[in-house]
């Protein structure tokens, strides 16, 4: 090959490289700053081990050691990471994938294996990637238990009052609710329940520190107010948690003492009477021929699938 060729070859091939390490860098450098991260001690952000403080980049790995961490976004957000966190944070989120997170009077803990999203704003909507997601107030009283897909809002300021919508239903002397957003399954606690067994309702109270009694609920729920929302519609949500859409013939919970569950008079399970929920879900599937099943439908949290 002629020389001067040659010299033209090796010129175009060092372009090619300087633009190939151009791209390269450009990939590899941060994004936009997004606030400051600050540490009592040590943390690390992107790998490298920080003391102090450290300006946070879009999308930015933190991990806290034995300190806690605080982070101050632009957007005036304050969020706490707890001792062995990790998150990866952005302007308007962060994706918890270890330890404990708060903001504002809400306290977000993943369990082991979970990732968690938490989208900061007004209000703080939580959703589970993947496993399970728990809620409380910085006070240590439960607000959520959200199992992937699914997802919730909270106030920022988060008080103890809620509300939950969903099926009302009854098991085992017990009154229960399965929410529409987050698919977890309350034991309820309250006045008025029993005329609304079978009804989608919205309940307004507050979670108990009390233990479930009854499978598979996860928490006690302290209802003060109860406001129907549909007249039955419920049948598929009791068939799928052996509940019942209607309460027994003859059984008329007394109230229930302050802190527990209501109870039917002796706190003996009633007898169970009537058409079981079971067989009135065969009765509807077979008059609507089919095409009315899928109409009969769980209600779910809406899903999110990205970070």
């Amino acid at each position: 090959m002629p020389l001067g060729g040659l010299t033209v070859y090796l010129s175009e091939v060092k372009i090619l490289v300087s633009a190939i390490f151009a791209v390269a860098l450009a990939s590899a450098a941060p994004g936009p700053p997004i606030g400051i991260v600050t540490a009592s001690g040590h943390f690390t952000l992107q790998g490298s081990q920080v003391w102090g403080n450290a300006t946070l980049f879009e999308g930015a790995i933190v991990e806290t050691g034995e300190a806690s961490s605080q982070l101050a976004l632009r957007s005036g957000i304050k969020v706490q990471l707890g001792a062995g966190a990790r998150a990866q944070v952005f302007a308007d989120r962060l994706v918890l994938a270890q330890g404990l997170s708060q903001v504002g009077t809400l306290q977000v803990r993943g369990e082991p294996g979970s990732r968690v999203r938490i989208a900061l704003g007004p209000r703080v909507e939580v959703a589970a990637l993947t496993g399970v997601a728990r809620v409380s107030t910085t006070s240590g009283v439960p607000l959520a238990s959200i199992q992937a897909p699914n997802h919730m809002s909270f106030a920022m300021q988060q008080a103890a009052s809620l509300t939950r919508t969903g099926c009302l239903l009854y098991k085992d002397n017990h009154f229960i609710l399965q929410d529409d957003n987050t698919q977890e399954v309350l034991e309820l606690n309250g006045q008025d329940l029993a005329a609304n067994v079978g009804n989608r309702v919205e309940i307004t109270g507050m979670m108990s520190t009390a233990k479930a009694t009854v499978a598979p609920a996860t928490g006690v729920f302290n209802v003060m107010s109860v406001s129907p929302r549909s007249q039955g519609g419920c049948l598929v949500v009791a068939s799928s948690l052996q509940a019942q859409a209607q309460m027994p013939a003859g059984t008329t919970p007394a109230p229930a003492a302050k802190g527990g569950p209501a109870r039917a008079p002796g706190g003996a399970p009633a007898a169970k009477t009537g058409m079981s929920t079971g067989a009135k879900v065969g009765i509807v599937a077979a008059v609507a021929g089919g095409g009315a099943g899928a109409a009969i439908a769980l209600a779910g949290g809406k899903k999110s699938t990205s970070p």
